[in-house]
């Protein structure tokens, strides 16, 4: 079978990194934007932070196979922080 040259790009260390950075704010402002819209639906706290880990689990499961994002491990401090800041403002 013949190999495509695509199928083994090689980066260098430096842009490989960067990318490292945008992909981890990605999945930050993601998960920021689906605690407040569980916040705005009135889900609990530890509901919301069980379905944004499967969520994310669910939809990302085969790109993951190298390496879990940073950001997977922080859903629990973005969500409770997020959600303790937007129930302050309601009060």
């Amino acid at each position: 079978m013949e190999e495509f040259d695509y199928l083994n790009s090689n980066v260098s260390k430096d842009f490989e990194d960067s990318l490292g950075d945008r992909s981890s704010h990605m999945f930050e402002r993601e998960i920021k934007e689906r605690a407040r819209l569980l916040h705005n639906l009135r889900y609990p706290k530890d509901q919301a932070i069980l379905r944004i880990r499967h969520n994310l689990a669910w939809e990302f499961d085969d790109a993951w196979t190298r390496k879990e994002p940073k950001a997977m491990a922080m859903v629990e401090t973005i969500v409770s922080d997020l959600y303790k800041r937007l129930t302050d403002k309601r009060d």
